[in-house]
């Protein structure tokens, strides 16, 4: 009875104390898990990706109001082997339906549930099919992927991105 009254005559420090227990392990949990050398890391260049954000928010306005349309595909008639890199077809037409030539950039394959698998290609214009252009990048998962390209035509800047879905299967 007498560690009953004592711990009625005191619950409120213990309540407190108990309270100061759990915010130190949690803090100490969370500094362990931060901590590891498997923990995940920010985005690589995130600090220069905030400072340039407005100047990158006007091209992919510019690029906007220029009304390319762009069209991601799987060529289907290309064998695709897991590991190996597959062809990504980008065809460029303007507002008029015009193929659009003479683009150089990049390719961004980017996997928003694991961006371990992001991948990057140059674009090289198919000479046999103006505004066609294609790469070659590693997409093995299935799943929705972010696609952008990042281009140029002479002074000209051109941003675009999209969402495309890798079907599952198709390897052989």
């Amino acid at each position: 009875m007498k560690v009953l009254r004592t711990l009625s005559e005191y619950r409120w420090p213990i309540y407190l104390g108990g309270l100061l227990a759990m915010t130190i392990g949690a803090s100490g949990v969370l500094v362990w898990v931060a901590t590891r050398p498997d923990s995940p890391r920010p985005i690589k260049g995130y600090y220069e990706a905030a400072r340039s954000w407005d100047a990158d928010e006007a091209v992919a306005d510019a690029s906007r109001q220029l009304g390319w349309v762009v069209k991601y595909e799987l060529p289907a008639d290309v064998p695709h082997y897991r590991g190996m890199p597959r062809p990504i077809d980008v065809r460029v037409a303007d507002r008029d339906g015009k193929p659009v030539s003479g683009l150089a950039g990049s390719l961004f394959a980017i996997r928003p549930s694991d961006t371990r698998l992001n991948q990057s290609g140059d674009l090289t214009e198919l000479p046999q099919r103006p505004g066609s252009y294609r790469t070659l990048v590693r997409l093995d998962e299935p799943g929705a992927w972010e696609i952008r390209i990042d281009a140029r035509q002479q002074a000209l800047r051109f941003v675009h991105t999209a969402r495309l879905t890798v079907p599952r299967g198709g390897e052989r």
